[in-house]
């Protein structure tokens, strides 16, 4: 249903006023039969509600008498200084709430850099190379500080997504101003609330479970350095925060419950993380500037949908991931395993999360995971909900409660965020790399324990469960990135080749690649803007390869046929986008 206003507060406006805005956004999206659901009818930028609104509202000449005491220059009317009247269009007063998301990309040069990282958990010796030249620790960190500077000082300001009641012909204006504004009807976001079976674990045993625990915690690792943030509707109360670790973005609206949850599962997976909670949807800026660095953000929630498209929404976080470096999780929502991802959850370059039983490791019936429009597989990883909270109290507001336990992929999400933050702690090298992130979490994850069944483009369930050994302790894992301008890293046969070594006969490995592209030429051009391809080769012989069509990601799984060496070719196949930066990651796990 449009959300209409009409006041004499109009009336003013429409004789000298201007229309106000609101300084964040909440919302939604529009209905298309492609990949990109927005794009409607060739130039237009509205979704189809808004764009219904407006047609009709211009074809409306229905006029209506409205009284003032006095217009605003103060002026009154009739001998007895009466009121005046008006006779005005209907059209020139009716308004929607609408979101206005501007999906231009900041777009400032970035310099060729590569890096690689190994690390030997059982010396704890950790190796870095540089531009191909092996540094010292404090080399490299020194001059990735000094370049993350020299950057964040160099980039515009991200413009994040604005409400506002607009007339129509206010909206055909705000279109007209630039054509990577995109408007939709404003609709809540809605948190993903608890879902599901009751299959409730203490949070220590899902700790314990995922090896957070053992590989984290029991060696002081528990996320100390980096910023976590989170959208909600409201905030926790105090009694449930860990305030020493605990940064209030903004004044809060009042309590919620479904923040408790949020706030718990962070601060019990990361509990030396700072974490930032701001209300309604908003994009942190500056992220480098805060005491601990906003490096990892935290979505429990998603925008109420009727449709199976990529959205501005999306494209608006594609874009703060690709000019900010800041890793997304985003919960895939709990609308079944037939249903839709939510939104932003559909962005190219967020991580979608889904739920998974800490009872049996079973993808849980609830968790969406339907993307076949955009032909890509949503979600990315998977990992543990249903938290129980020994011996916190009861709390009730606004007919809600929290009651010790969080569930959904509401409870999954900040899980993931919190194993995150752990391993950002720990490996400096992933700071403002969340193409790296990415692609050693896929490349970390173990298969549920029902992955026959899919909805995707593939013929196979995906999503893993990452476990904190197996991409932070294992006995052998390597990680590396290629950064710069479109025609920078790439050799002149569009490849990037390197060998890795001490490959084991008949062990297994896991090898994964993952890119960020713009969320705004995503959406306008309804495919990927690089597609880059990986494969393995050992003695002159392909063993594996990966080559899909619509995923900002790769990843092949093999047992090594012989020992010694593998070569890795990264293959750009098709650059659709000469502006699009090189901003790719790269992971090696050795899985047994």
């Amino acid at each position: 249903m449009n959300k209409k206003m009409l006041t004499i507060t109009a009336v003013a406006a429409l004789v000298g006023g201007t229309a106000s805005y609101a300084a964040t956004s909440d919302d939604v999206q529009s209905t298309d039969k492609e990949w990109v659901d927005e794009s409607a009818p060739a130039t237009s930028r509205m979704s189809n509600s808004v764009k219904k609104f407006v047609e009709n509202q211009k074809s409306n000449a229905q006029k209506r008498k409205v009284s003032v005491k006095s217009d605003v220059l103060g002026r009154r009317g009739g001998a007895q200084k009466g009121s005046l009247d008006y006779a005005i269009k209907d059209s020139d007063v009716q308004k929607m709430k609408v979101v206005i998301n501007d999906v231009k990309t900041n777009d400032i040069p970035l310099p060729t850099v590569s890096g690689r990282y190994e690390f030997n958990p059982n010396t704890n010796q950790k190796a870095y190379w540089l531009n191909g030249t092996k540094v010292s620790e404090s080399e490299y960190l020194s001059k990735a500080e000094k370049r993350e500077k020299k950057y964040n000082d160099s980039k515009k300001t991200f413009v994040s997504p604005r409400t506002a009641y607009l007339t129509a012909s206010e909206i055909e204006k705000e279109l007209a101003s630039s054509e990577t504004k995109y408007i939709t009807e404003y609709k809540e976001v809605e948190p993903n609330l608890s879902y599901g079976s009751q299959d409730y674990r203490d949070y220590s045993y899902i700790l314990q479970k995922s090896g957070v625990t053992s590989y984290a915690h029991n060696n002081g690792v528990k996320g100390q350095g980096v910023g976590v943030y989170y959208n909600e509707g409201g905030c926790p109360p105090l009694s449930y925060v860990n305030t020493s670790y605990y940064t209030r973005l903004g004044t809060c609206p009042g309590y919620a419950t479904h923040v408790i949850g949020v706030t718990r599962v962070l601060q019990t997976t990361a509990p030396e993380a700072m974490i930032y909670g701001i209300d309604g949807v908003n994009y942190p800026t500056n992220v480098s500037s805060y005491a601990q660095p906003i490096m990892i953000g935290s979505q429990s929630w998603s925008f109420v949908l009727d449709d199976n498209g990529y959205t501005s929404h999306d494209a608006v976080m594609d874009n703060y991931i690709y000019t900010n470096r800041v890793v997304e999780f985003v919960a895939a929502g709990n609308g079944g395993r037939q249903s839709y991802i939510g939104s932003p959850s559909r962005a190219l370059n967020a991580i979608s999360v889904g739920a998974v039983s800490p009872v049996d490791n079973m993808y849980v019936s609830y968790s969406s995971s339907k993307n076949s429009i955009a032909l890509n597989d949503k979600p990315e990883v998977a990992n543990y909900t249903s938290f129980r909270f020994p011996g916190d109290a009861s709390y009730t507001v606004s007919g809600k409660t929290y009651n010790g336990t969080f569930n959904g992929t509401s409870a999954a999400t900040p899980f993931m965020a919190g194993m995150t933050a752990n391993m950002l702690s720990q490996h400096h090298f992933l700071w403002w790399h969340p193409e790296v992130v990415k692609a050693l979490l896929i490349a970390g994850s173990k298969s549920v324990e029902n992955p026959d069944y899919d909805v995707d483009g593939s013929s196979r369930f995906l999503a893993g469960i990452p476990h904190y050994s197996s991409f932070t302790w294992s006995d052998a894992y390597r990680w590396r990135f290629w950064q710069g301008e479109n025609n920078s890293n790439f050799d002149s046969n569009k490849e990037i080749v390197f060998t890795e070594y001490s490959i084991q006969k008949g062990k297994r490995y896991r090898l994964a690649i993952s890119w960020l592209t713009s969320g705004e030429y995503a959406l306008a051009n309804k495919n990927v803007a690089q597609d880059i391809d990986l494969s393995v080769w050992q003695n002159g012989t392909r063993i594996k390869n990966s080559a899909s069509a619509k995923n900002p990601y790769e990843l092949v799984d093999f047992v090594a046929p012989e020992a010694g060496s593998i070569e890795v070719r990264i293959k750009r196949f098709a650059n659709r986008s000469t502006s699009e930066k090189v901003i790719l990651g790269y992971a090696f796990v050795k899985v047994d």
